[in-house]
């Protein structure tokens, strides 16, 4: 595949009909041919989203009206188009012709913009957050002691003397700071 034109407006491609990508002797199999305006339609939702801010998109419909083949050896050109640009979903329609204009496919499909996914720390600040404050401290509290059975496992599993003695002071750490919720969510009682 070739790109030959790539904006936000429009995506356009260009593909060999080769061996490889052929059902019956000579015809592109109609999969591959799916597959090549799903990804035009695809990378135009692309350029539409914010992947600096961490969205993606994935293709959750897509509807193909075969119209006759691509043959082999010949060229299909795919122009990708939007028919709706939204905040969590984009609708692209491509055209697949040969290279002499005829229509092989028309194919129309649905984009989800995924949104930017939460670090780890602010996944379990999320879980955390429509908790009250006694709560939260539980929680965590729980957490910490999770945390200093993984850092005396961790100690247990170290060949190095030096580093086991590091872990097992992470290990109570982390029981102090446990014991230290557990006292606030006592006292909060």
């Amino acid at each position: 595949m070739r790109f030959l034109v790539v904006s936000k407006d429009e995506i356009r491609a260009e593909m060999e009909v080769s061996r490889d990508l052929c059902t019956m002797p000579g015809r592109m199999h109609g999969g591959a041919i799916m597959a090549f305006a799903d990804t035009l339609g695809a990378y135009g939702t692309i350029l539409n989203i914010d992947l600096a801010g961490g969205e993606s998109t994935s293709t959750i419909e897509s509807k193909t009206n075969f119209f006759s083949s691509g043959v082999e050896g010949g060229k299909l050109i795919a122009t990708s188009k939007p028919l709706h640009r939204g905040r969590s979903t984009m609708v692209w329609q491509t055209r697949v012709e040969r290279a002499d204009g005829k229509l092989v496919a028309l194919v129309t499909q649905t984009q989800i913009v995924l949104p930017a996914r939460l670090a780890p720390a602010e996944q379990l600040a999320a879980l955390f957050a429509e908790c009250d404050v006694p709560e939260q401290q539980a929680l965590l509290a729980t957490l910490e002691r999770a945390g200093g059975g993984l850092y005396r496992a961790w100690a247990a599993a170290e060949s190095d003397p030096e580093r086991a003695a590091v872990l097992e002071k992470a290990a109570e750490r982390e029981d102090e700071n446990a014991a230290l919720l557990e006292g606030l969510t006592r006292d909060g009682d």
